[in-house]
């Protein structure tokens, strides 16, 4: 590894089950995030359901788009699964703001530009628009992914089947899957200097959005005007918390002064674990362990 790729970014985690078979990567789907600060791989077995691999890199905030997708060729040139072409799947989730969600009786193909180009940064030349058809949810989720990042995964993974989500898409059907009929559900997930806040309610999405975070405060602004628009009681309704804040840490404390009965969320039921993933939180990577939660 050169001294450049090693101050560009940091692997902050890798955790990688002991029963992993090099021999059984066609049962193995592999997903990929990508997002403005990191890059996380999850391999998961189909047959079993069983995680077998999680690796979380982090990009130095100092690089720009041109240098992060350089950072993510040299991770896939120097990892020794990455340029396998023997998967069962594939799909590639996109972490950015480009995304619009469109009633599905809406819906018009010849107009599929004008839905991202009101609200967002898209750029026809350096985007390619993608679909996620949310038919159980009645809506389209338009969005962008880099054409650099299709043209990357394309040579890559030649013949096969690349599927492109974003990572909304994986946020909503995680909170659907353990929302239940008769409750509803109120979700916060934290990322990295991002706030995603979700409603459901029996089975059905009442509200997603997203928030650039630039300083603390930020979080308890945008959660109280989420509170007001939607009518939770941030003292008297229980909120699940996901991402990046663990319990007891200072901001968690922080949190728990506005909202009284905020716990730490569990996983989705989709995947099975072993002991090695006890290291991490079940809080943590909500959205890498919804991704299968999404059908077709």
């Amino acid at each position: 590894m050169d001294k450049i790729s090693q101050k560009t970014f940091r692997l902050l985690k890798k955790i990688k089950d002991p029963k992993f078979e090099i021999d059984r990567l066609e049962f193995y789907s592999l997903s990929l995030f990508i997002g403005l600060k990191d890059f996380q791989i999850l391999i998961t077995d189909s047959e079993t359901k069983q995680v077998v691999l999680l690796e979380d890199y982090v990009f130095d905030t100092q690089l720009n788009d041109h240098e992060k997708f350089s950072v993510i060729k040299f991770i896939f040139d120097d990892h020794h699964l990455l340029l396998a072409n023997f998967w069962k799947a594939i799909n590639v989730v996109v972490k950015n703001r480009n995304f619009s969600f469109v009633p599905e009786n809406l819906y018009m193909e010849n107009k599929i530009s004008s839905y991202l180009k009101t609200h967002t940064s898209f750029d026809p030349v350096l985007d390619e628009i993608m679909l996620t058809y949310h038919k159980k949810l009645d809506f389209v989720n338009v969005f962008t992914v880099p054409k650099s990042l299709v043209i990357l995964t394309s040579n890559v993974y030649p013949g096969k089947k690349v599927r492109f989500i974003h990572q909304s898409s994986t946020l909503i059907h995680g909170v659907i899957t353990k929302n239940e009929i008769g409750k509803k559900d109120v979700v916060i997930y934290i990322d990295r200097f991002g706030l995603h806040i979700l409603v459901a309610k029996d089975k059905k999405l009442i509200f997603y959005n997203q928030y650039i975070i630039k300083k603390f405060d930020d979080y308890i602004k945008f959660i109280k005007m989420a509170a007001n628009e939607l009518h939770f009681d941030l003292y008297e309704d229980t909120i699940n918390l996901y991402g990046y804040l663990g319990k007891n840490t200072p901001h968690f404390n922080e949190l728990k002064k506005t909202m009284a009965q905020l716990t730490l969320g569990t996983r989705p039921k989709n995947f099975n674990f072993s002991y090695v993933f006890d290291e991490i939180m079940e809080h943590q990577y909500f959205d890498l362990f919804s991704t299968e939660t999404i059908r077709f």
